[in-house]
């Protein structure tokens, strides 16, 4: 189910990986493989992984 924090959320997420990949872009010249990668991954789980443990409670 789709709720409001679900979807500020999800819209954070999808602007700071678009903001993390064009900062990359404009210093490097190019896009390249690595920690932009691994970001979007690392932010969606510090931003979804506190309602995981609310749920095994």
């Amino acid at each position: 189910m789709l709720t409001v924090k679900n979807l500020i959320k999800i819209i954070f997420l999808i602007t700071m990986t678009v903001l993390i990949q064009l900062e990359v872009i404009r210093e490097k010249g190019h896009w390249i493989a690595g920690g932009n990668l691994a970001f979007p991954v690392l932010l969606a789980i510090l931003l979804w992984w506190p309602s995981y443990f609310k749920k095994w409670k």
